[in-house]
């Protein structure tokens, strides 16, 4: 199935889907509240990222920033932290919460068009957002560019199948929609490695167990629709009614279960362009 093509309109991207922290807000809060994992997903993250004491770091796609904002304490003093997001609307919240440390700087940047001289940054992640680059070849270029000679990169991002039993429920509750909501086709735990390998000498994959137990209904009903496929295709005034139909499997065994596929690879060995 080719991925929604909404996934890679950076107008769309930054101005409606990104253009707050709203949409990504309500999907973090599901993870967080409903997760049946034992480690936070922000502890996974921080789990994988390398010592960056004296380091130069390099986000892409940082979003609100929530993983940097999360182990904000965990870093050394002495750490450089570049965060960058294709929306300003997604940077304004980040901003407030790290107003003030020095080893932050926030940039409303491009990912395929990086304002950075070559052989810049240790370590550079670009996180559930390679599937939103209309070319994800030309932000690699980039990436290895930046990147010094001994340099790494960890890329974060979902499984093919990544929340089914979610798209399988939404089209019970409205068939017309059926289909899957992931935005992550085009970049995922599936492909990934085949397309990073072009650029790296080695990628190792490491998967995040953190399946959800839902077990309030409106929650749910909030993330639905804050996926752009709910929003092209389910109409607003059936929030209500999605809510009673979450409701009723609720009541019936005690909360939903949905399904997760999510992790991360890690790539050594920068092929230099």
């Amino acid at each position: 199935m080719d991925s929604d093509p909404f996934s890679t309109d950076r107008d769309y991207l930054r101005q409606v889907q990104y253009g707050s922290a709203n949409n990504l807000n309500a999907r973090i809060q599901i993870h967080k509240r409903f997760t049946k994992s034992t480690q936070a997903w922000e502890d996974f993250i921080f789990e994988h990222l390398p010592d960056l004491s004296g380091k130069r770091l390099l986000a892409l796609g940082c979003g609100n920033a929530t993983q940097w904002r999360a182990n904000q304490h965990r870093f050394a003093p002495d750490a450089q932290i570049v965060l960058t997001d294709l929306s300003e609307g997604m940077l304004a919240e980040a901003r407030a919460d790290l107003m003030g440390d020095n080893r932050f700087t926030l940039l409303c940047m491009d990912a395929a068009n990086l304002e950075f001289q070559d052989n810049n940054f240790d370590f550079v992640t670009a996180n559930h957002m390679l599937y939103h680059v209309p070319d994800i070849n030309q932000t690699l270029t980039e990436v290895t560019r930046v990147l010094k000679p001994d340099g790494a990169m960890m890329a974060a991002t979902n499984g093919a199948n990544y929340m089914v039993d979610l798209d399988l429920l939404l089209t019970e509750f409205w068939p017309e929609y059926g289909g899957l909501h992931t935005m992550s086709l085009k970049f995922n735990l599936l492909n990934g490695a085949e397309q990073l390998q072009a650029w790296f000498g080695e990628v190792e994959k490491k998967l995040y167990s953190g399946d959800l137990w839902v077990t309030e209904a409106q929650p749910l009903v909030d993330y639905a629709f804050s996926l752009p496929r709910v929003q092209q295709l389910i109409p607003l005034d059936q929030k209500d009614a999605m809510r009673v139909f979450f409701q009723v499997r609720i009541d019936q065994s005690g909360g939903i279960l949905i399904r997760k596929e999510t992790g991360l690879f890690l790539a050594n060995q920068p092929k230099k362009p």
